[in-house]
């Protein structure tokens, strides 16, 4: 049974789009699980038209604003399916996206979440490309280079420093998903706690083959384009997340965390580091060049935008 789980939020401009492309699969999903979080405006009319044609439709309303971590869990919560698929409100799958990854999943059981590559759209629906970076992929969203449709496990160890994936490119086997909800947090980004808890097991995968639309636009809750927060909060993002992951982990897996001294290094480092951003020191930022976390957290570039940030007082 293959179930889709979507979280819903004031999504009536393009949600219609993105039902429209669940529908047309060439292989067809059993039930859409939609968790409509408060929306104001005409989101659930538009879900109880689609639910009134078609049974698959599963419409649930929250009383109160939960936000999309709690929206996304109990969507999956709900999804009777041994393989679920994660969906934005906005974006536009590909006719053969479920095809392509149930038969992935198939013929590689140890798969417990693929994620797969996507293109880029706009909020007109036009498609559009970013430079490739040397030694990146997935539109420079994994910081390792893998080839076109070439199939690749991610590793836990990765996943401790970014968060390479969005949700919505990802499918699950009734596996991750018990990982997921009985292993809840609300410190990471749902999308990222299922990669890690995943991979932990070796078990995270990527297809470097492009099945969906994704859609930037100014409302995007997370995503490549977030409003404009300022340099310094840039700047401290990857060794704020990192911490964040950290947590994550020693909550999860506390005699892991407290038996492998890299955490507490990269827990040290990341401490230090943002330390060294917000006083703007730079000869702080120049010695933490010989420490590898600093490789793990940040790209040479990255790292000497730095540099320039802390020259600028």
């Amino acid at each position: 049974m293959i179930s889709v789980a979507m979280a819903v939020y004031n999504g009536e401009k393009y949600l219609k789009t993105q039902l429209e492309s669940i529908l047309s699969q060439t292989e067809p999903v059993d039930e859409i699980i939609i968790v409509d979080d408060g929306s104001s405006d005409n989101s659930v009319e538009i879900l109880r038209k689609y639910s009134q044609k078609d049974t698959r439709f599963k419409i649930f309303q929250n009383r109160t604003n939960l936000g999309y971590k709690q929206n996304f869990r109990k969507a999956i919560s709900l999804c009777h399916g041994d393989m679920i698929f994660l969906s934005d409100q906005d974006d536009c799958w590909f006719p053969e996206k479920v095809r392509t990854m149930k038969a992935v999943m198939e013929n590689h059981p140890d798969i417990e979440t693929l994620a797969s590559s996507f293109v880029f759209m706009d909020d007109q629906g036009n498609d559009y490309q970013v430079k490739s970076r040397k030694g990146m992929s997935n539109n420079n969203m994994y910081l390792k280079p893998v080839q076109p449709d070439a199939l690749v496990p991610v590793t836990f160890d990765e996943f401790c420093s970014h968060n390479y994936f969005q949700g919505c490119s990802m499918a699950l086997t009734r596996a991750a998903a018990d990982k997921f909800l009985n292993h809840w947090s609300d410190i990471l980004p749902h999308d990222w706690l299922i990669a890690l808890l995943s991979s932990h097991d070796g078990k995270f995968w990527f297809i470097n083959k492009p099945l969906f639309h994704y859609r930037t636009h100014s409302q995007n809750t997370i995503g490549v384009k977030k409003r404009k927060k300022g340099e310094e909060w840039v700047r401290l993002k990857f060794a704020e997340d990192m911490l964040d992951t950290l947590e994550t982990i020693k909550q999860t897996w506390p005699e892991e965390y407290y038996e492998n001294d890299i955490y507490q290094k990269r827990s040290k480092f990341c401490a230090e580091h943002i330390q060294a951003l917000k006083s703007r020191n730079t000869w702080q930022l120049i010695k933490e060049n010989t420490n590898p976390v600093y490789g793990e957290l940040k790209t040479k570039r990255a790292r000497m935008m730095d540099l320039v940030f802390s020259l600028f007082k």
